[in-house]
């Protein structure tokens, strides 16, 4: 009875075991006729080389078409800010007194002759130039032009010395790949320069011949100067934008002809040309000049009481023209107060004036000072 008891122990024990090692144990893998599934690895960063590259060195752009940035470097806007008082805003009127358009221009000399689009001014009577200070002054036409180059070179006058640019003294400034940068009047652009870019083409002669800059230019950009890095003038934009920027190079031969020319001319400014008649003339019935019978002096305005910026007093000058029958025809700032609502007020006094009727049209320069 003992020894039976005492193996149905052992069995039982040898029966926990071998269960208990059983269970415990991985099963293996079912056996199929497909190879095992490798395990997952984690991905690898690999650098592609470009196909026919020698070595990693090669520059992405040798085996790229990236398009060039229209933001030019650092410095330009520098060279921005230091061009800005030359730059000029050109307003051109026709016989008339209206407004024909308004443009670009940039000073050259310190005496006030200016560059600018010959299709700006090509039917002007009139106009005035006013820089970014705001001051106004008379210009009194076209020295020296060439319509084939759309250029020309016009006289403002000045009392004072005035900003100038400085135009590059060779060829190697326009250069394929060369940043340049379109510098327009601050009065009608806040932000500058308008236009950049890198320099795309260029003709068989850099000083003759138009060029291009990968930069998108305004179409009212016309007269602006385009700029280097040394702030010198590489070129000049046109109204003929399709033959390319004009070279600075094309303005010599102007510069030359407007330093010998002795007047300044309007090309649509009537023409007065002597009458040959084999008779005496008899004496016009106007021979002396015309009196001014009516003149009543500009106002204070109140509203320039209650600026709160701006200058509240000014002297200016201003152009009064008469028609033949003493009326006034039209009156032209000369020289600004330097405040819009002055200017304004002493417009519309200078308007209400009379002269005695005269033989032809006739002008008055007329200097108003506005005092609280």
């Amino acid at each position: 009875m003992r020894q039976s008891t005492l193996a149905l122990i052992c069995g039982l024990i040898l029966f926990i075991v071998l269960a208990y090692s059983w269970c415990g144990r991985n099963p293996s893998p079912p056996v199929t006729g497909l190879p095992a599934t490798p395990t997952p690895q984690p991905p690898v960063a690999v650098r592609a080389t470009p196909q026919g590259a020698a070595s990693p060195s090669v520059s992405v752009a040798q085996v790229t078409a990236t398009p060039p940035t229209q933001t030019p470097p650092p410095e330009f806007r520098k060279v921005a800010q230091t061009a800005a008082p030359a730059i000029i805003e050109i307003t051109v009127f026709d016989t008339k007194g209206q407004l024909l358009r308004t443009g670009n221009a940039f000073f050259v000399s310190r005496e006030g002759l200016l560059v600018t689009s010959w299709t700006i001014v090509a039917d002007a009577a009139y106009g005035v130039a006013k820089s970014p200070d705001g001051k106004i002054r008379n210009v009194t036409g076209v020295l020296a032009s060439d319509q084939q180059s759309d250029l020309a070179i016009l006289r403002a006058e000045t009392k004072v010395g005035v900003p100038t640019l400085s135009l590059a003294k060779n060829s190697e400034s326009i250069a394929v790949n060369a940043w340049a940068v379109v510098i327009g009047s601050s009065l009608q652009h806040k932000e500058q320069p308008i236009a950049a870019g890198t320099i795309t083409s260029l003709g068989a002669d850099p000083k003759k011949d138009g060029f291009q800059i990968s930069g998108s230019i305004p179409n009212d950009a016309a007269g602006a100067p385009v700029v280097d890095a040394e702030g010198e003038v590489v070129g000049i934009v046109t109204s003929a934008t399709k033959d390319g920027l004009r070279p600075s190079g094309q303005l010599d031969p102007l510069l030359t002809q407007a330093r010998l020319a002795r007047t300044a001319r309007w090309a649509a400014a009537p023409v007065e040309s002597p009458t040959v008649s084999p008779t005496p003339t008899p004496t016009p019935k106007f021979a002396r000049n015309p009196r001014v019978l009516y003149n009543p002096a500009p106002r204070y305005p109140y509203q320039a009481r209650l600026l709160r910026s701006g200058p509240t007093t000014g002297s200016g000058k201003f152009r009064v023209t008469f028609d033949a029958n003493g009326q006034v025809k039209n009156v032209q700032t000369i020289e600004s107060t330097g405040q819009g609502l002055l200017d304004s007020a002493a417009i519309d006094a200078l308007r209400l004036w009379r002269a005695e009727p005269g033989a032809d049209e006739w002008t008055v320069m007329v200097p108003v000072t506005f005092q609280p």
